[in-house]
């Protein structure tokens, strides 16, 4: 094969059953300069059912390697032989080798028939629809036949053989017809489809394929006269009869309708009226259903408002209903203002029930009734405002929800959430308090809606803050985050020898670059101590110190606006503590890094801080002195970093910040022309660093700036072997192979040939 790939594969010719899978072995070889990257697919085939293993394969220059290909074939795959392409592509390249083969597929015939329904209770004649599927991988021809034991019953398709693709089906229609029986129970008349499917010969050589596959249904054949029907006309007709009488009954207690007679005559169209044509009929008379038009009709106007806070309700929904014969006839409807006012307006003459309901509220009736029952009537007055009187409506209880952000705490901290209303004479809570859950969240559910409502965040050593909320029936608010303002904190304590307090001790700790210092009187209160004003919630690394040999160190957490008391603070000569900090080749620092101190009687290991002000800083402490020690500190992805560490119990030990540098390499070089020998001008070359899998690219830069012309630089590489190809026009390309290490810089000059 030609270009930068020699192929051999296992076998060409490959054979399998529809539903299995197929497996080839390809022994690749790169003949190229680089190392290469080859991944592979085949052409046609759905790259689902493709698995490649590996992945990529990576190769050196003159190396070679195997790829393993699967092929998951579905059960429909047609059967015969097919020719297959699989394409090998280059990952530093970006060519294509292709490789052929064959797939010979096995015929596997399989029908399938499903009656569509498979009962069908009917008279006489009963139609099924029976669906003939062929599941193989082979067009199979069907012949159908139908036949039940008692032979009762004449069975016809509409067409007794059908051709069907693989992996298709195609439905077929059956009749059934029998004699019916005049009276009893329904009768079930049970028969089979039988469909034999053949296969026509695909390959030379091979022998039609049969399959045969059978279907039960059951034409179920009811009776002309069921029992019961009679005893059912005989009950249908005396209810009949006795819903006649009533209806007519009713029909002469209510055969008047008052709201109508209470308007004139030339209220109404007289349109359909026999004597009188259209064109007779006054131009100023209206139709009789329906709402009238704007100031013609009469008019209700009122105000809704909130039975909470008295304060109008906005978005209610006005109704106005017409007694009649049948029942209340809904005549228009209206809504409220955002003040609670409604007008009603188009409301032909007579009286109306009101009706005031909406989404989330109780509906109430006028004047303040739950239900029709107890409404009130207003009349409405032709080109007249009726002035109803206000009503109050209540809203279903409301909720309001969210969350308190209490800053970085060790544990979880409880606030006690109020709601208070904003309106009205009383500022007591409407509903018991709540308490948020450990995450801050909180719900305050059952409030009163519509209405204004306060609330209220009150935490110990917080500031309380609050915010203000309107809700409206059944409603659900969540609300934004609320941040807590936390107060100034202690810390305090005594500081003992072992046997009882001491003085002469310097207590220190640093918040956000500052640092707080105070020391223990040796007279008065021998040996206690206080450092006030401390920013809170946060983790404070204590240092007690009373000479170079004496010290040790504390760790505090203080809650918001809290204080904390230690008693436990006892300095013992022959022990020393060491602080640091941890940082990268920038000076940010370096949180999860493990400081380890060797040199002790067992090792002493500690974590820098990885959040909060603090990050990146350590404290170990209980290292007898005087002594000499091995500090080391380690992070994956950086390269360790080890330090002498000497205490000899006299001077304060200093631990100069850590620096810790990649564990990364470098690739840099000057690409030279190949007759003067001098760099490339400018942007000259096209610079690619390959390890077979990924594949990098540069240009090599001008004079200026501190580079030198012809200049190229490739960093973040991880420790492994790499090519590296220097390209530009008019010059045949360079390659070198070089092995980068762990934060290693490597220099490779380039020389480019000449083109013969």
């Amino acid at each position: 094969m030609s270009g930068q790939l020699r192929v051999a594969l296992d076998r060409r010719r490959l054979s399998a059953d529809p539903g299995s899978i197929v497996t080839f072995t390809l022994d690749i070889t790169n003949t190229s300069e680089v190392i290469d990257g080859i991944s592979a697919r085949i052409l046609g085939v759905d790259a689902e059912r493709v698995t490649s293993r590996p992945q990529v394969l990576s190769l050196f220059p003159d190396s070679n390697g195997e790829l393993t290909l699967s092929i998951e074939l579905p059960d429909s795959y047609p059967a015969g032989t097919h020719p297959l392409t699989v394409a090998l592509d280059s990952h530093t390249s970006g060519t294509t080798e292709l490789v052929d083969l064959e797939l010979t597929v096995a015929p596997v015939p399989r029908v399938q028939v499903q009656p569509r329904p498979a009962v069908v209770r009917t008279g006489r004649r009963a139609h099924f629809v029976v669906d003939v599927g062929n599941r193989g991988n082979v067009p199979l021809d069907v012949a159908l036949t139908a036949a039940d034991s008692d032979r009762s019953l004449k069975l016809r398709f509409s067409r007794t053989s059908v051709t069907v693709p693989a992996g298709a089906t195609k439905p077929v229609n059956l009749d059934s017809r029998s004699p019916r029986h005049l009276f009893g129970n329904d009768i079930d008349r049970p028969f089979t489809v039988h469909a034999e499917a053949t296969a026509p010969v695909t390959m030379p050589g091979a022998v039609p394929l049969a399959v045969l596959e059978n279907a039960g249904l059951i034409h179920r054949q009811r009776p002309v006269i069921a029992r019961g029907v009679l005893t059912t006309i005989v009950l249908v007709t005396i209810v009949a009869l006795w819903a006649g009488a009533f209806l007519f009954g009713l029909t002469k207690v209510f055969n008047t309708d008052p709201v109508t007679k209470a308007a004139p005559a030339s209220f109404f169209v007289a349109t359909g009226v026999a004597g009188l044509a259209a064109e007779s009929t006054p131009g100023d008379v209206l139709a009789k259903g329906g709402p009238l038009p704007a100031g013609v009709g009469g008019v209700i106007a009122g105000r809704v408002v909130s039975t909470t806070s008295g304060d109008g309700v906005g978005r209610i929904v006005v109704e106005a209903l017409r007694p009649s014969r049948t029942g209340l006839k809904l005549v228009t409807s209206s809504a409220t203002q955002a003040d609670g006012s409604y007008v009603v307006i188009g409301l032909f003459p007579g009286s109306y029930y009101l009706r005031f309901s909406a989404v989330g509220y109780h509906t109430t009736w006028y004047p303040g009734s739950p239900t029709q029952l107890a409404a009130r009537l207003l009349s409405a007055a032709p080109q007249q405002v009726t002035k109803a009187a206000s009503i109050q409506v209540a809203g279903f209880p409301a909720t309001i929800s969210g969350q308190v952000d209490a800053g970085q705490v060790a544990t979880p901290v409880r606030t006690t959430v109020i709601v208070r209303p904003l309106t009205g004479t009383s500022d007591k809570p409407v509903v018991k308090p709540v308490l948020t859950d450990a995450k801050g969240n909180y719900t305050v559910g059952g409030l009163p809606a519509p209405a204004s409502y306060q609330v209220s965040f009150i935490t110990a050593g917080y500031l309380a803050s609050t915010l203000s909320e309107d809700v409206g029936g059944g409603q659900h608010r969540y609300e934004p985050v609320t941040r807590l303002s936390a107060g100034a904190g202690t810390i305090s304590g005594v500081v003992t020898d072992g046997h009882g307090p001491i003085g002469g001790v310097t207590v220190s700790t640093t918040v956000n670059g500052q640092t707080f210092t105070t020391g223990t009187p040796t007279v008065g209160r021998v040996g206690h101590f206080s450092l006030g004003g401390l920013p809170t919630p946060g983790l404070y690394i204590l240092t007690f110190r009373r000479d170079a040999s004496t010290s040790t160190s504390k760790d505090v957490t203080l809650s918001a606006g809290g204080s904390a008391v230690i008693n436990n603070v006892v300095l013992r000569g022959g022990t020393d503590a060491v602080l640091g900090k941890v940082v990268d080749h920038n000076g940010a620092p370096v949180g999860g890094a493990t400081i380890t101190i060797s040199g002790a009687p067992i090792p002493i290991s500690a974590t820098s801080l990885t959040t909060g002000d603090a990050k990146g800083t350590y404290a170990i402490t209980g290292l007898p002195v005087p002594g000499v020690y091995t500090l080391t500190v380690s992070l994956a992805g950086f390269q360790p970093v080890t330090l002498p560490l000497k205490l000899d119990g006299i001077t304060p030990p200093t631990v100069p910040p850590v620096t810790m540098n990649s564990a990364l390499g470098t690739i840099a070089g000057v690409v030279q022309q190949p007759t003067s020998g001098g760099p490339i001008p400018s942007v000259g070359a096209t610079i690619t660093v390959t390890d077979g899998q990924h594949l990098r690219t540069t240009l090599t830069v001008g004079a200026g700036g501190g580079a030198t012309s012809g200049s190229y630089l490739m960093t973040g590489l991880a420790p492994g072997w790499y090519t590296v190809t220097a390209t530009r026009d008019g010059y045949a390309q360079v390659t070198a192979l070089v092995h980068v290490g762990a934060g290693d810089p490597v220099s490779v000059p380039l020389t480019l040939g000449a083109l013969h």
